[in-house]
């Protein structure tokens, strides 16, 4: 396995919410919704792009109701849900909840969690309108098994968002797979396959002319695989003499490779741990060999039958732009996209708006 060049930094992203909001007497949105393992992206229609971490955590009644991505179910739809609270993306993390966990951590979190990370990520808008009617296209990566439960959430729900008391009346006009949208993103025709490197799994998705063809191949590891290793790296807790904290890594590793000129000229590839002066740039490259050889061997080599079969083969996901690896599946001749953890979401954006 040919070794990955320290040539790519991680992708610029838009912050999590920004200022841009509708008329405050409007009712009626288009939604589009991207709930991924490891990042929520979503759209409502006149808003910037959201981008939260995909953290979930039951509060106290005593939290503050004012934190960005704070919900009160107050009735509605899922009476089960009515008189409790919960926190969605960073505020989640900070909280302490003993309740804390991130997507990945739950297999049928997708649809059973779903309408609580939808209403979480309204939480974080800059604007809420005391009415909401939303209608919504969703994509996820297995649309027979999470599309029933997606859906089941349709309805009126009365809530307060971020403190504010809020109607929300959610339809759905689709749910989607992740692949279709991504198609449309690049505006790829003729025989494609995609191979989408998430959080919590990679899958590789065939289509002609837009077309799905066959089922989608699910493997059951993603980026996570990557992130726990380096959480138990030995090294790394060496370095930095203290037990790694996955939120730091995850930062870390989305901030991405700097580059610091050294005495003598020379240019020395740089991986912050946080806000540290420590550089772990070789125990994330050690560990990512790992992941390459050990996990991602059989995709890639996959991958590349279906090149040699004529297929242009699209790497999109949030583990596209781990950083070398980008570098090292674009060595093989793969497109790797520039908007990975968003191709998804502008797809669906150019279908539902």
């Amino acid at each position: 396995m040919a070794k990955a060049k320290a040539s790519e930094t991680a992708a610029v992203v838009p912050k999590s919410t920004q200022e841009q909001a509708p008329a405050k007497n409007r009712k009626y949105f288009k939604s589009v919704m991207d709930l991924g393992n490891h990042w929520i992206k979503a759209y409502v229609e006149d808003y910037e792009l959201i981008r939260e971490p995909s953290w979930y955590a039951r509060c106290l009644f005593n939290t503050s109701s004012k934190l960005p991505g704070h919900v009160r179910y107050l009735s509605g739809n899922r009476t089960e849900l009515i008189n409790t609270c919960w926190l969605i993306g960073n505020q989640a993390i900070r909280s302490g909840s003993s309740d804390l966990m991130r997507l990945v951590e739950d297999y049928t979190g997708k649809s059973s969690l779903w309408l609580e990370f939808f209403l979480g990520t309204l939480a974080h808008l800059p604007q809420i309108n005391s009415q909401m009617n939303i209608e919504v296209t969703a994509t996820c990566n297995d649309v027979k098994r999470h599309s029933e439960g997606i859906k089941s959430n349709a309805g009126i729900h009365e809530v307060e968002l971020c403190g504010i008391p809020c109607t929300v009346n959610i339809s759905f006009l689709a749910v989607l797979p992740e692949g279709i949208a991504a198609l449309k993103s690049h505006k790829l025709d003729g025989a494609v396959t995609i191979c989408d490197i998430g959080g919590g799994n990679t899958s590789i998705s065939r289509f002609f002319d837009s077309e799905s063809v066959g089922d989608v191949l699910a493997k059951d590891f993603g980026a996570e695989y990557l992130i726990d290793k380096l959480c138990h790296s030995s090294a790394l807790k060496a370095l930095i003499k203290q037990a790694p904290n996955k939120d730091i890594v995850n930062r870390s590793i989305e901030t991405g490779i700097k580059f610091k000129k050294t005495q003598v000229g020379a240019k020395l590839p740089f991986l912050a741990y946080g806000d540290s002066d420590i550089n772990f740039y070789k125990v994330y490259e050690f560990e990512l060999q790992d992941f390459i050889n050990c996990r991602l061997r059989e995709v890639i080599k996959q991958l590349e039958q279906y090149k040699l079969a004529g297929d242009q083969i699209l790497i999109i996901g949030g583990g596209s732009k781990l950083p070398l690896l980008g570098a090292a599946l674009k060595a093989r001749g793969f497109l790797i996209s520039d908007s990975g953890a968003f191709d998804n979401l502008n797809g669906l954006i150019q279908e539902a708006v």
